[in-house]
């Protein structure tokens, strides 16, 4: 087997278990992890489950489409769908968590952040009132980071 099918393979496991995490982790808890149930008391059970039937939308799509790549060419339009998700997926992490950890954000913003994800891991030092991802979110950012740079890899390599 091929180092580039070997990266497919990889790729599309990797987006599997992104997916997973995108779909299940505002709905489960994991003590000390994830705090779904805080999140959904925050924005509302209907909010939350309405944003993650749409937020796992893009994901499905991706993990398709890398699972149909290792048996045969998809199609031309359809092909940099992965790369594209990817990339604004690292994007709106750093626009959600980054930002407002170094920039700071509104109060009512900060309060949210809080609620949502009092009494889950933290890592990271405290700058102030900013939010500050969690070592869940740490973990899931890496995950996306890397699932962008094996996508930056085919794209290349294609």
């Amino acid at each position: 087997m091929l180092f580039h099918d070997r990266l497919k393979m990889v790729f599309a496991v990797l987006l599997g278990v992104q997916f997973l995490i995108v779909a299940l982790h505002d709905l489960v808890d994991i003590r000390g992890w994830v705090h779904g149930s805080q999140v959904r008391a925050v924005i509302g059970r209907r909010k939350a489950i309405l944003a993650t039937a749409i937020n796992a939308l893009f994901p499905g799509v991706a993990v398709v489409l890398a699972f149909a790549a290792l048996f045969g060419p998809v199609p031309r339009f359809a092909a940099p769908y992965p790369l594209v998700y990817c990339a604004i997926t690292v994007i709106s992490a750093i626009a959600m968590w980054y930002v407002p950890y170094w920039f700071g954000t509104d109060e009512k913003t900060a309060r949210e952040y809080e609620a949502m994800y009092a009494g889950t891991l933290q890592v990271l030092p405290a700058r102030g009132g900013n939010p500050r991802p969690n070592l869940a979110h740490l973990c899931f950012h890496a995950l996306f980071a890397a699932n962008l740079g094996i996508a930056t890899a085919l794209a290349v390599g294609a």
